[in-house]
């Protein structure tokens, strides 16, 4: 027997701890309530939830208001260059574009690039991230983000604003409901196993000192956008 088998059949010998304990239930209460699931509904309640969070959403209908409105943000922050995503998970058609056409630069960062001194220099000064999102909570006003090609974290953390763009049909009332959803379609979870990372943002960073005082901005974005595109 190699050491290797005895160690397992050592741990298959052992006794159970807590052997009188219950069993694992099926299903869980939720930690939060969101009753009426509907779009409007779901809308509002993300909305609520980010303003109290000090983020910003703003709800558009279409492509059109949805550039508009980043275009708007954008101009608000006299931008120049920008970190983003690839553009096709940002779900706005002609973004890209319109990005281009109002003469801000776009960085796709690139760490691991033969320039990639280069890039890190230019991203460093990059006043907005602009991004999509895999999901959003309602009842917490969460964005769930994993990381792929074309949709890595620095554009996240790094410029001191973000904008995200969702659909209305990403936001779930819930964290676990994304958890539910990934699970139903895919057993192996392979939405976060094969990704580098995974997050939750929550709302602009936001840090406390002793004092109890609140400080945004000091561990990523401080101004945060979601713009929900119904």
């Amino acid at each position: 027997m190699s050491s290797r088998d005895a160690i397992l059949a050592k741990l298959r010998a052992a006794r159970r701890p807590f052997e009188d304990a219950p069993p694992r239930p099926s299903d869980y209460l939720p930690v939060t309530v969101q009753d009426d699931l509907s779009p409007d509904a779901l809308i509002e309640r993300f909305s609520a939830e980010l303003t109290r969070l000090m983020g910003s959403p703003m709800v558009v209908t279409g492509d059109d208001e949805a550039r508009a409105a980043v275009i708007d943000l954008l101009k608000k922050h006299n931008t120049t260059h920008i970190l983003a995503w690839d553009f096709t998970h940002i779900p706005v058609s002609g973004l890209k574009e319109a990005v281009e056409a109002a003469g801000i630069e776009i960085i796709y960062p690139e760490p691991y690039s033969s320039a990639r001194d280069e890039m890190l220099a230019k991203a460093e000064s990059a006043q907005v991230g602009l991004t999509g999102a895999d999901a959003a909570a309602a009842t917490t006003g969460t964005l769930i983000v994993t990381t792929a090609p074309g949709k890595g974290r620095i554009p996240t953390i790094l410029p001191p604003v973000l904008i995200s763009v969702i659909r209305v049909d990403q936001l779930l009332p819930r964290i676990e409901s994304w958890f539910a959803q990934l699970r139903e379609s895919d057993p192996a979870m392979s939405g976060i196993t094969n990704s580098a990372n995974f997050c939750l943002i929550t709302g602009p960073s936001r840090t406390g000192d002793i004092e109890m005082e609140l400080i945004l901005g000091v561990h990523g974005p401080g101004t945060q956008y979601v713009v929900i595109k119904k």
